[in-house]
């Protein structure tokens, strides 16, 4: 007989008995999960429903386009000129420089003989060492006296052998009228012939000192024109060494301003050696360059470049200060190295509390040249340089334009305009044809009205 434990393993237990209480509530979560999701759809459907119901009812409002305030200008046709800004160096109009013209040592300097410091014309900027050059001027004043003194003796002489020239033609004179009567005395046998021969041997003799008087004469007269021509020489020596001596004292030529000083007390100088150097600071001029482009336009215009009116302004201490200037001169020659042509303008008198300097780096305004039947837009009227837009019955029309110059914050256009359009000013990005403006001081918009009204909007926001 079997036991118990000895019953087989796989015989199956009882349905009642094999099915667990935790095993039914697994199968019956998930339905209770599903049921409770549903419950929550549905009530959030119909919250929705009851939402959508509950919601007013608005009519919908009619599309009105908008309407941008904005500037406008008007447009003026006249001739413009525009002002080009230039920029330039303040030179010296006129420079000297100060050299001595003789050797020797410094014994004198004036004390406003510095850079920098003005003085007056005539004013004796330094001295050399006069001596030797007194010496030169009393030997040469001495030798013109005794040549001088050598001219007295000869007229002298001349003046002797003169009179004794006079004599002897005298003698001469009666000796050949004896000689004359003695011929004829000798015909008539009243006079032996050697008595004749006599007479004639003192003509002879009267005739050879009258030639040695004459000789005489010619020969001192060759000796005053020697001793003339000497002295000639002598006094151009004296007029020379007067100069000299004059040229050891160093003279302001002009008045002006002290550039530069290399000399100093006791220092040897040689001739011809830059001691110093002065400007004319009332005869300042300013240096600027004009590209190609402007110098043809201005050199062509009916006003002419040369004598045509700028203003230079200098700015120190924080302050700008203006000069008027004058166009001077062109440049002999076009600058390679800055692509354009020298201009010179010569600066006039102003009544400001700094004075100019040689070196300054100026800003110029140069006229430019006349636009005839122009017109002057501000620079944010003007669309990619080749068109505007003007306001006509409150809408933008789009005109075409040429640029010409700009004008500071001005430019100078001329094209489709007219005068008295209204152009619009204001930098709107939605500009195009067909977009309602109106200005700020009308209190509506610009617009058909057949339209209805619409807001306005400010351009700037």
């Amino acid at each position: 007989m079997l036991d118990k434990a000895d019953k087989p393993l796989d015989v199956p237990l009882e349905p009642s008995r094999a099915r667990s209480p935790s095993a039914r509530l697994g199968f019956l979560r998930p339905l209770v999960q599903f049921a409770l999701m549903a419950l929550v759809l549905a009530g959030a459907w119909l919250a929705m429903q009851s939402l959508a119901a509950s919601k007013r009812e608005r009519t919908p409002r009619p599309f009105t386009p908008l309407v941008y305030t904005v500037e406008t200008a008007a447009a003026e046709r006249a001739d413009n000129r525009p002002d080009i800004r230039l920029y330039g160096q303040v030179e010296t109009g006129r420079n000297v420089d100060l050299r001595t013209t003789v050797s020797g040592d410094v014994v004198e300097i004036h004390p406003d003989m510095v850079a920098g410091r003005r003085v007056a014309e005539g004013t004796v900027l330094l001295r050399i060492d006069p001596f030797a050059y007194e010496g030169a001027l009393v030997e040469a004043r001495a030798n013109l006296a005794s040549t001088r003194a050598a001219i007295a003796e000869i007229d002298a002489r001349l003046a002797s052998e003169r009179e004794q020239l006079e004599a002897s033609e005298a003698q001469l004179e009666l000796g050949r009228a004896d000689l004359e009567r003695a011929l004829s005395l000798a015909d008539s046998g009243a006079l032996t012939d050697k008595e004749v021969d006599a007479r004639r041997l003192i003509v002879s003799q009267r005739e050879q000192a009258s030639s040695q008087r004459r000789n005489n004469i010619l020969i001192a007269e060759a000796q005053r024109t020697q001793q003339e021509a000497n002295a000639e020489r002598l006094e151009w020596k004296i007029r020379e060494a007067q100069r000299r001596l004059e040229e050891t004292a160093l003279i302001a030529p002009f008045d002006g301003i002290i550039s530069d000083e290399t000399v100093e007390t006791g220092r040897s100088v040689n001739a011809n050696e830059v001691v110093a150097s002065i400007y004319d600071d009332t005869a300042l001029d300013v240096k600027f360059t004009l590209t190609n482009a402007q110098y043809g336009r201005m050199a062509t215009d009916t006003d002419p470049l040369v004598g045509r009116q700028v203003e230079l302004g200098w700015s120190v201490g924080g302050t700008r200060y203006t000069w008027p200037a004058v166009i001077d001169r062109i440049g002999a020659r076009v600058t390679a190295e800055r692509g354009g042509v020298e201009v010179f303008a010569r600066i006039g008198e102003a009544d400001n509390p700094v004075q100019l300097r040689p070196g300054a780096f100026v800003s110029l305004t140069v006229p430019d040249r006349i636009w005839p039947e122009t017109f002057r837009l501000p620079e944010t009227a003007v669309r990619n340089s080749d068109h505007v837009f003007v306001v006509v019955d409150g809408k933008l029309e789009r005109r075409a334009v040429r640029l010409i110059a700009w004008d500071g914050e001005d430019a100078i256009v001329d094209g489709s305009l007219e005068d008295g359009d209204t152009v619009l000013v204001t930098r709107l990005t939605e500009a195009t044809e067909g977009v309602r403006v109106r200005e700020p001081s009308v209190g509506g918009a610009a617009s058909d009205p057949q339209q209805p009204s619409a807001p306005a909007v400010d351009a700037g926001e």
